[in-house]
C-alpha cells in the first residue's frame, strides 16, 4: 500500500464486516492508530442514523498485527438510540484478535461549549519543529520533549488531502492518535535520563520492550485531521511494567478538539551486554 487514503479504505466482507489493509511500517508490525482508525470506520458504517457522530472509543490491544495479511472488522450492533448508538468491534487476523474496540455515536445537541485546557505557551511551529520518519499517512514533527517535567508534544496531521466527510476526519484522528502516547510514557521512566547522556550509544528500541495495552479518544468537536494538529500528552503514573498517558489534541489556532490517553507496557532491557 502506496496511497495514504487506502488507511481509511475498507471492503465489506459479509454481513456488519469489513476488511482493511496495513501498509509496511519499518517496526514489522501493524501501527495500532491504523486498527484503531480501521475499527472507528468499519463501526461507522453500520451507524445509519440521521446526525450521530462518534464522541468516543475504548481499545484494546490484544495482539500485534502482521502488515502482510489483511485485517477483518467485524462489528456489533449494540446499541440504537434516539440519542446514542454503541458500536463493539472484534479485529481478526488468522492468528487470533489483534484488537477490540468500542465506541458511541451520539447526535449533535445543543449546550454551552467551555474549555479548561490551555494550550501551551511557547509552542514551536510545526515548520519549526523536529521531523518525524513515521511512515505512510502521517506527517510528524517533534516539537517539545522532557523529564522534568515529564511531557511529550507532537505535531501531526493526515499527509494527504482528506473530503469533506467529518467521518472520514475522525477516522483519520484516530490514526494520529497513536502518534505519541508511548513517547510520552517513558518520558517519566528513570531510564530516560539514561537514554539521554548516551544519545549516541543507545536507541529508544534498544532500551526499552514496550507496547500499548489500551487506548482511548474523546471528540469534543469537528476537525480536519489533514491540517497540524497539536498532540500535547503528559504522563501520570508508571508502575511496575505499565505506565499511564493522556493528553490535548489543539487545532495550530489552539482550539481542543480532542481528549486521548493510553496505557502501555514497558520493560527495561539489559544494556550491559
Amino acid at each position: 500500500m502506496t496511497d495514504p487514503k487506502q488507511i481509511l479504505r475498507l471492503e465489506p466482507h459479509g454481513a456488519d464486516a469489513f476488511v482493511g489493509e496495513s501498509p509496511a511500517y519499518e517496526w514489522g508490525r501493524i501501527y495500532g492508530g491504523l486498527v484503531i482508525a480501521q475499527a472507528l470506520r468499519a463501526a461507522m458504517f453500520t451507524v445509519d442514523i440521521e446526525g450521530h457522530s462518534v464522541h468516543s472509543l475504548h481499545a484494546y490491544f490484544i495482539l500485534g498485527g502482521d502488515p502482510n495479511e489483511p485485517v477483518r472488522y467485524e462489528v456489533d450492533r449494540l446499541r440504537n438510540g434516539r440519542s446514542f448508538s454503541t458500536r463493539r468491534v472484534v479485529a481478526r487476523q488468522s492468528g487470533g484478535a489483534i484488537l477490540n474496540l468500542s465506541c458511541s455515536f451520539q447526535r449533535e445537541e445543543d449546550g454551552p461549549d467551555v474549555s479548561t485546557s490551555i494550550f501551551p505557551v511557547d509552542v514551536k511551529r510545526p515548520e519549526e519543529s523536529e521531523p518525524i520518519e513515521w511512515g505512510i499517512g502521517l506527517d510528524a514533527r517533534l516539537e517539545h520533549e522532557s523529564t522534568h517535567p515529564a511531557r511529550h508534544r507532537v505535531w501531526a496531521r493526515f499527509s494527504d488531502t482528506i473530503g469533506d466527510s467529518q467521518d472520514d476526519h475522525y477516522a483519520a484522528l484516530a490514526y494520529l492518535s497513536d502518534t505519541n502516547a508511548m513517547d510520552a510514557v517513558v518520558s517519566a521512566h528513570p531510564a530516560q535520563s539514561l537514554l539521554d547522556d548516551k544519545s549516541d550509544e543507545l536507541n529508544w528500541e534498544e532500551m526499552y520492550m514496550a507496547a500499548s495495552l489500551d487506548h482511548a479518544v474523546w471528540f469534543h468537536r469537528a476537525v480536519r485531521a489533514d491540517e497540524w494538529l497539536l498532540f500535547d500528552l503528559s504522563p501520570h503514573q508508571l508502575k511496575g511494567t505499565r505506565g499511564l498517558a493522556t493528553g490535548d489534541v489543539f487545532t495550530e489556532g489552539g482550539e481542543l478538539v480532542a481528549t486521548v490517553a493510553q496505557q502501555g507496557l514497558v520493560r527495561l532491557r539489559d544494556t550491559t551486554s
